[in-house]
């Protein structure tokens, strides 16, 4: 009988992760056919030694730049150009800024090429795979428009993109957008456009989570509940 070579077994590892049982430091690898133009991405392994864009995209084609999103001014502002390094005489990015697993980031190319990323799995909350898959905490942070990916190098569709990235199910109202596509939720499990996520992909989404009763919403809900019981008595 053929035994498997161990570059079979992590290949497997990570086309079957979902099945994985109790295991960790999975390591494998993932292609990615970048496309000419614009593309969403997020790194979706830990790689060694580092997380660094040289590290985790070694090589490109010349003119292709990496971009980072910055929600608080809805732009991409820190830009990695693949140029000339007159330095060290050979193609390299002239900011190797970090992409851990579940930062999103916009790459753009003249041409397309494939990009091997190889390192360690995890889960969707950044910590060991383990069966079942562990969601990351509820997000209730602030509003906003982020460029996120998942963690794990799984796909995922609908409620799940939420679920895996920000550990809860969408509101009414919050949207997953990429180059092409804007899906609102619609609630109830619905969506106008039912959007998808491949492993690797990066997606914005359009987060607003439901705010906490204030405390004279509170004191409002407290006054007619009082008012209630006197009518009742």
């Amino acid at each position: 009988m053929k035994k498997l070579t161990l570059q079979a077994i992590t290949a497997l590892a990570i086309v079957a992760l979902s099945a994985i049982q109790s295991l960790a430091n999975v390591v494998g690898y993932v292609n990615r056919t970048f496309l000419p133009g614009d593309n969403l991405f997020a790194n979706p392994l830990v790689a060694s030694p580092n997380n660094n864009l040289a590290t985790i995209i070694p090589t490109a084609p010349e003119g292709a730049t990496v971009s980072l999103w910055n929600p608080g001014t809805l732009s991409f502002d820190t830009t990695s150009t693949f140029e000339w390094n007159y330095e060290t005489y050979t193609l390299a990015w002239s900011a190797n800024f970090l992409l851990n697993p579940g930062t999103g980031a916009r790459l753009n190319t003249p041409s397309s090429f494939v990009n091997t990323f190889v390192g360690e799995a995890r889960s969707h909350n950044g910590g060991s795979v383990a069966d079942p898959l562990t969601l990351p905490p509820p997000y209730a942070g602030p509003n906003g428009i982020f460029l996120l990916g998942d963690k794990a190098p799984v796909a995922s569709s609908g409620n799940d993109i939420f679920l895996n990235i920000l550990g809860r199910n969408p509101n009414v109202g919050e949207q997953v957008i990429t180059l092409t596509t804007t899906s609102t939720y619609l609630g109830a499990g619905a969506w106008d456009v039912l959007p998808t996520m491949a492993v690797s992909d990066a997606v914005f989404l359009n987060v607003e989570p439901v705010p906490e009763p204030s405390v004279a919403a509170l004191g409002m809900l407290g006054l007619a509940a009082l008012r209630f019981a006197r009518r009742r008595a």
